[in-house]
């Protein structure tokens, strides 16, 4: 039986001391292997077509041409799974973010050096992360996108081939209590064009649990804020939820809903070490149909493996109404296809038709 090829990585970055570094940790690692190092992204787009890696670790700062821009030529060009691998100052993490609504897959802190306390944890995250993506089929052109989104502009009323609808069971839909979304791969991309399409008065609150690292999610609360017109804020432990208003789950803990009287609050649990994501979507849907029922509405948005799958269907058991993100719209099609698979979705669309459905839905209670 012979051995799987290793991951063939390509490293850019502006700096020869940090490639020279992140070379050496992927040398290390067992099944990875650096076959390109670009000193911008000019150099990085070049290198992606000549050499056809099979994953790309991205400096989202360099000179001629920034990770940014990088990354929507490659997209455009010839789609390859895109790590962003970003310094933790303020305007690097809101271009991370402008790069994965361009097709990035995820965002990571650079490795620290050894003599940092994090050293290990954050080298085992940039290993991982970069297997993990370098599996991922990229199904979305950046043009591509944009096409198909004036398509639907012109044409709203979607093709029953795009979208897959479900028998809803259970009794008549109540008003809409809490809006609660899981996301991974991909999210913030299809999180900010969610959340643009609804208008300031939306009254139910929206809750969100979106797999990134922890220290990216305050910069994720701040960058979407500038593509909505709700507030968008950090969710805390014992909080009120407030209409109109956008909370984002922190790391280290799994979110949880309860109630205070007819009032809605957050809560958080310790991860026991009996959930492989921490937070978990599956915890905090489960608690959404525990504690709402009829009321709550899960969305399950792109990302890799099968978290907020059994959530999700939890909801639907409880009659509450369930969302995925279509196929055709998704940067990874894992999580929303599991939870199609469960017979956990009531409907199948894109992100633009999900704020229109939750308009209506709004509208219509």
């Amino acid at each position: 039986m012979s051995e799987r090829p290793p991951i063939r990585v390509l490293l850019a970055d502006d700096s020869a001391t940090t490639r020279s570094y992140l070379a050496g940790l992927i040398a290390a690692a067992p099944g990875l292997t650096v076959v390109g190092e670009a000193r911008d992204g000019e150099e990085a787009v070049r290198m992606v077509e000549a050499l056809q890696p099979d994953v790309v670790s991205m400096d989202i700062r360099m000179p001629r041409l920034d990770g940014l821009e990088a990354t929507r030529q490659i997209m455009a060009r010839r789609p390859t799974p895109t790590v962003v691998v970003s310094a933790l100052i303020e305007e690097d993490v809101d271009l991370s973010f402008k790069a994965m609504e361009a097709g990035a897959l995820a965002v990571l802190r650079k490795p620290p050096t050894q003599r940092d306390p994090d050293f290990s944890t954050l080298q085992r995250e940039f290993i991982t992360t970069l297997k993990a993506m370098a599996g991922v089929t990229v199904v979305r052109r950046w043009q591509d996108a944009l096409a198909a989104e004036k398509a639907l502009t012109e044409n709203p009323a979607p093709k029953s081939d795009t979208i897959k609808k479900y028998r809803v069971t259970g009794a008549l839909v109540s008003k809409p209590e809490i809006i609660a979304i899981g996301a991974s791969a991909g999210g913030p991309s299809a999180l900010s064009s969610l959340l643009a399409g609804l208008p300031a008065n939306f009254v139910p609150p929206i809750v969100i649990v979106q797999h990134m690292p922890d220290e990216f999610l305050p910069g994720l609360a701040r960058w979407l804020g500038k593509h909505t017109p709700l507030h968008v804020c950090m969710a805390e432990s014992g909080q009120l939820l407030q209409p109109s208003t956008v909370y984002l789950a922190a790391g280290g803990s799994h979110l949880t809903i309860a109630r205070r009287g007819r009032a809605l609050i957050t809560n958080k649990l310790e991860n026991q070490g009996d959930s492989r994501y921490c937070p978990s979507i599956d915890v905090f849907f489960s608690s959404v149909a525990e504690v709402c029922g009829t009321t709550g509405v899960g969305i399950i948005l792109t990302g890799m493996g099968d978290d907020g799958a059994k959530g999700l269907l939890n909801i639907r058991q409880a009659s509450g109404r369930t969302f995925a993100q279509s196929e055709a719209s998704c940067t990874v099609f894992g999580m929303p296809g599991v939870a199609l698979a469960y017979g956990a979705v009531e409907q199948s669309m894109n992100p633009e038709q999900m704020a229109q459905a939750l308009r209506k839905l709004t509208e219509n209670s």
